[in-house]
C-alpha cells in the first residue's frame, strides 16, 4: 500500500489543486471544492457497491460462516468510509493469518479520508487567487514532515486517539490516514518538481531505473523480512524516485502496454482480489484433498480477480468514472446514486450480519461454538491487541499470579483467577493471540513490533510490580525455535523464581471440520464426541515435550493437562452436557475448569 498512496497523491493532486484555480465551469473553490467531491465519488462508489455486492454472495454463500458477523461489519465500516477504523477493531494486526476478506479496503478508507480532509487544509493556508507553486509545496512539505514524524513516533499521538477511544496508537498507526498521509503528499511534491522544472531534462541511466524497479519488488513480494516502518518508507522514496524520473519508461514496449492495461483495471482487481483468495485459502467448498496445500486455488483466485476486476472496469468504472464532469445532477439522480451505491450495500451487510447473529434463523445447522475464556469478560478483553492487563483483585490479597502468552493463555484465563480466588491470591491477564514471549526480534517468528513493544511492556510491569508467580502458556510448534522463548523465561526467572509453563493440551485431529462454521451451502458437519488416543494430533507433542524438558531441568514448573482429557485409549472433549474444546486445540470455558485444581494447587505450593 505504501506504493500505492504514492501514485495517489502523484495522479490525485493535481485534481485537487485545481479547486483553487478558478477554472472549472467558471466558479469559485467551493463549487470547485464540490466538483472534486463529485467527481471522486462517480470514480470510486460504483465499482466498490458493486464489488461489495459480489463479496457479500459469494462470501455468505461459500466463506466459513464464523466470520459473516466480522466480514459485514468490516464491510458497514467501509460504507461508512471508516475501513481503516473497522479493521484496526475487528481484525487487529493486518497481517494475522485469520484476516477479514474486507479487510484490504482499510486504504481505500485512508485515501477517501485524505481526499476529505486535504482539500480543506489547503483552503486554509492557500489564501492567494492563485497560489505559487512554492507556496504549495511548502503546505505538502510541512504536512508530509508532521506526518512522517508522527508515523515513526506513534506515541506522539497517543492522547488524540485515545480520545476516540483507540487504546494503542502504536497498533493503529498501521491503518491511520495522519500517518499515511506523508506518503500521499509526498508523491504530490513528485508531481510539482518537474512541473516547477519543465524545461529541465530529468535523466537517469537505464540501468539505475532497473535496480529501483528490483529494490521495490524485492521489498513488496521478497520473505526477506525487513522493518515494517523501514521497508515503507524505502519503499515510498523509491516508488517517488521511478515515478519522478519516469522509470518504467525502461522497461519494453509490450511490458509497459501489458502494465498500463492493469493499471486501468487495478482499482477493480484490488476490490475484488482479497475476497477470491480468502475462499480460496478458506473455504471448506474450495478444499481439494486434506486442504493443506491450496496452490490451485490460490492460482484460480489470482486469474478470477483480473477477469472479474476487468469486467468491472468494463462495466462499471467506465461507464461511470466520467459521471461527475456535470456538476449540475437533479436531486433525483443523486438519490438514485446514494440508493445504489450506499443503501442497498448497506441493507445487505445488515441484514447478513443479523442473520450471523441469529444462526440464520435455524439455516445454520453448525454446531454452536462454546465461549472463549479470553472474551468473557465485558470490561477487560484478556486477549487483545491493546492492552493493558486484566487485572482481578480479592480483598486481603497480598500475593499476584501474572498469566502470560498467546490464545493459549487466553483459553485458560478464567480457570487462573478462579485459582487465584480459591488460593486468595489477585491474578493478573496480560495475553494475546498469535504473540509469543519473546523480548527481542527473532529471524525462525516473525514477531510484529506490537507484539514486541507488549511483551516489553509486560517485563517492565514484571520489574515494578513483582508478582509472586508467573504462568506461561502458548501453543509450541516443531517450526519455531524454542530458543527464544528460552531466553525469555530465563529473564523473567531472573525477577519471579516462581514459573510455571504449561504444556500443549491434547490436539484433536479434526482442525477443519469441529467447531468450524461450515459455509450454507454444505451439509453440517457432525463432530465426533471422543477420539481414540492413536488418532489423536501428535505433530507438535514432541515439541511442547522438549521445551518442558528443558524448563524441568532449569528449576521452571511444568503443569500438563492430559490426563484431565485423556486415558490410555480415549480422548474426550463432550463431558455432561458440556463440549470442553471450543476447536481442536483450544478448551472451551467448560474445559478450562477442569484445569482449575491443579492451578490451586500450583498456586497454595507458595
Amino acid at each position: 500500500m505504501d506504493v500505492f498512496f504514492v501514485i495517489s497523491g502523484f495522479v490525485i493532486t493535481p485534481l485537487i489543486l485545481r479547486i483553487f484555480t478558478y477554472q472549472i465551469n467558471g466558479k469559485g473553490r467551493l463549487s470547485n471544492l464540490k466538483y472534486f467531491y463529485m467527481r471522486r465519488f462517480y470514480r470510486l462508489a460504483p465499482a466498490l457497491a458493486v464489488a461489495l455486492t459480489i463479496s457479500m454472495v459469494i462470501i455468505f454463500l461459500f466463506g466459513p460462516i464464523d466470520y459473516h458477523e466480522n466480514f459485514t461489519q468490516q464491510g458497514i465500516a467501509t460504507l461508512l468510509l471508516s475501513g481503516n477504523f473497522g479493521a484496526y477493531k475487528y481484525s487487529g494486526n493486518y497481517f494475522l493469518p485469520e484476516i477479514n476478506p474486507l479487510n484490504h479496503t482499510w486504504s481505500l478508507s485512508v485515501e477517501e479520508q485524505i481526499y476529505i480532509i486535504l482539500p480543506l487544509v489547503l483552503m486554509g493556508f492557500l489564501h492567494h487567487r492563485k497560489p505559487t507553486v512554492v507556496r504549495i509545496a511548502v503546505v505538502l512539505g510541512s504536512i508530509s514532515v508532521i506526518s512522517f514524524v508522527s508515523f515513526m513516533f506513534p506515541a506522539i499521538l497517543q492522547p488524540v486517539y485515545s480520545s476516540v477511544g483507540i487504546e494503542s496508537g502504536s497498533n493503529f498507526s498501521f491503518y491511520s490516514p495522519i500517518e499515511r498521509i506523508w506518503q500521499f503528499t509526498i508523491g504530490g511534491l513528485g508531481y510539482l518538481l518537474p512541473n516547477r522544472y519543465h524545461s529541465q531534462k530529468w535523466k537517469i541511466l537505464k540501468s539505475i531505473n532497473f535496480v529501483g524497479i528490483i529494490t521495490v519488488i524485492i521489498i513488496l513480494f521478497s520473505p526477506i523480512y525487513i522493518d515494517l516502518k523501514v521497508s515503507s518508507v524505502i519503499a515510498s522514496l523509491i516508488s517517488l524516485t521511478l515515478i519522478v524520473f519516469k522509470s518504467l519508461d525502461a522497461l519494453p514496449e509490450i511490458l509497459i502496454s501489458k502494465l498500463e492495461w492493469l493499471g486501468y483495471r487495478s482499482y477493480s482487481i484490488y476490490l475484488v482480489h482479497a475476497p477470491l483468495f480468502y475462499l480460496a485459502k478458506k473455504s471448506l467448498v474450495t478444499q481439494i484433498g486434506n486442504g493443506e496445500n491450496r496452490i490451485v486455488q490460490t492460482i484460480i483466485a489470482f486469474i478470477a480477480s483480473i477477469v472479474l476486476g476487468a469486467l468491472i472496469y468494463s462495466k462499471i468504472e467506465k461507464r461511470y468514472r466520467h459521471s461527475g464532469k456535470n456538476d449540475h445532477s437533479s436531486l433525483k439522480t443523486v438519490v438514485v446514486a446514494l440508493v445504489l451505491t450506499f443503501v442497498i450495500p448497506f441493507s445487505l451487510f445488515a441484514g447478513i450480519n443479523t442473520g450471523a447473529k441469529k444462526n440464520y434463523w435455524g439455516l445454520d445447522r453448525s454446531t454452536s461454538q462454546p465461549p472463549y475464556a479470553g472474551a468473557l469478560d465485558p470490561k477487560c478483553i484478556r486477549d487483545s491487541p491493546t492492552g493493558p492487563p486484566c487485572v482481578y483483585t480479592n480483598l486481603g490479597a497480598s500475593k499476584s499470579v501474572l498469566l502470560l502468552g498467546d490464545s493459549h493463555a487466553g483459553h485458560i484465563s478464567q480457570a487462573v483467577v478462579d485459582a487465584a480466588i480459591n488460593s486468595n491470591w489477585n491474578a493478573v491477564v496480560w495475553a494475546r493471540s498469535g504473540c509469543h514471549v519473546h523480548f527481542q526480534s527473532v529471524k525462525k517468528i516473525k514477531l510484529p513490533n506490537s507484539c514486541l513493544s507488549m511483551n516489553n511492556q509486560m517485563k517492565n510491569w514484571v520489574l515494578m510490580n513483582r508478582p509472586k508467580a508467573i504462568i506461561i502458556s502458548h501453543y509450541m510448534r516443531s517450526s519455531y525455535s524454542q530458543s527464544n522463548l528460552r531466553n525469555a523465561l530465563l529473564e523473567l526467572q531472573s525477577i519471579v523464581p516462581n514459573i510455571l509453563l504449561v504444556e500443549n493440551i491434547p490436539i484433536f485431529p479434526d482442525k477443519k471440520d469441529f467447531m468450524v462454521g461450515r459455509p450454507l451451502v454444505m451439509s453440517a458437519y457432525q463432530p465426533p464426541k471422543s477420539f481414540k488416543r492413536s488418532d489423536m494430533d501428535m505433530s507438535e507433542k514432541n515439541a511442547s515435550d522438549q521445551m518442558a524438558g528443558w524448563a524441568i531441568r532449569n528449576n521452571i514448573s511444568t503443569i500438563n493437562f492430559d490426563s484431565l482429557f485423556c486415558n490410555k485409549e480415549d480422548c474426550i472433549r463432550y463431558s455432561g452436557s458440556d463440549w470442553l474444546y471450543r476447536d481442536n486445540n483450544h478448551l472451551s470455558v467448560a474445559g478450562a475448569e477442569l484445569t482449575v485444581p491443579q492451578l490451586t494447587h500450583f498456586l497454595q505450593q507458595f
